[in-house]
């Protein structure tokens, strides 16, 4: 299968999932933006870290996308306020665009502290695969 796993992480958590599933699916974990544009993929994981909004890099790769370039896009975000209310316009441009928006947004709550952010655990990376497994398995469009 073709794929890609791609992510914007600030503050590396969602680094550490993107590089797992990159592993598990044998394809390209990148940052966005992508150093090679996408090409044909069955399915691409895009990570976010946030509190806050969608940053402007994520919003510019979205808009870009078409099914020539993925057929399928998921999101797993990695937040302490597990406020994503602003992926909804996201998600919207990439089915306008005719990219199917496979199942539903993971969100993994990190703890965070006045004094530091939250760290993915090994079970949060754990639910991620397990996520992406089930989005493989039964809600990708051909």
């Amino acid at each position: 299968m073709k794929a890609k796993s791609m992510h914007y992480s600030k503050n590396g958590n969602a680094v550490q999932i993107a590089g797992r599933l990159g592993e598990i699916y044998r394809c390209v974990s990148d940052q966005i933006p992508p150093a090679y544009p996408c090409e044909s993929e069955k399915i691409i994981f895009i990570g976010i870290d946030t509190d806050k909004k969608i940053e402007k890099p994520v919003v510019d790769f979205c808009k870009d996308l078409t099914p020539q370039r993925a057929k399928n896009v998921a999101f797993y975000v990695v937040s302490g306020t597990g406020n994503i209310s602003e992926l909804d316009a996201v998600k919207s441009t990439l089915k306008a665009n005719g990219v199917n928006v496979a199942g539903d947004t993971l969100v993994i709550r990190v703890k965070h502290s006045l004094f530091s952010k939250g760290k993915v655990t090994d079970a949060d990376i754990e639910t991620a695969v397990k996520w992406a497994a089930d989005l493989v398995e039964n809600k990708l469009a051909d």
